[in-house]
């Protein structure tokens, strides 16, 4: 009794399998997109990462080891506007490390990424150096 339920199942299953390759053999080939000679990614940017330390209400931006004090939003502002933009000439992605101190408030850390989301830079929250 109990080999005739298993070769029951066999069969039930080998049916199954051969109404799935009916169904696939079916399929048209307007509905597989295959890649095209035309469709070959653009080559990736090269990457540049720059630093910015938090501060309590002011800004450290090190870019190629050069350091700049930047003592308010405003200031901040307009220099990430200009790194950007000089990285942008030379066709080079610019990613931000934002590292907040102690001594900073979560104000001035969104400060931050509100400028980095406004000119679409990317960032990334270094949480090592958050402590």
């Amino acid at each position: 009794m109990g080999e005739s339920r298993t070769m029951i199942r066999l069969i039930d299953v080998a049916l199954i399998i051969l109404m799935g390759f009916i169904a696939i053999s079916r399929l048209k080939t307007e509905y597989v997109h295959l890649p095209m000679v035309g469709d070959a990614k653009a080559p990736k940017k090269k990457i540049h990462t720059a630093r910015l330390a938090v501060h309590n209400s002011w800004y450290e931006l090190i870019d190629n080891g050069r350091k700049k004090r930047l003592s308010d939003v405003e200031a901040l502002d307009k220099q990430l506007l200009a790194v950007k933009r000089k990285y942008q000439r030379k066709n080079i992605e610019l990613v931000v490390n934002l590292e907040a101190r102690k001594s900073s408030t979560m104000q001035d850390l969104v400060d931050a990424l509100d400028i980095c989301q406004r000119y679409q830079i990317e960032k990334n929250l270094d949480y090592d150096k958050i402590n």
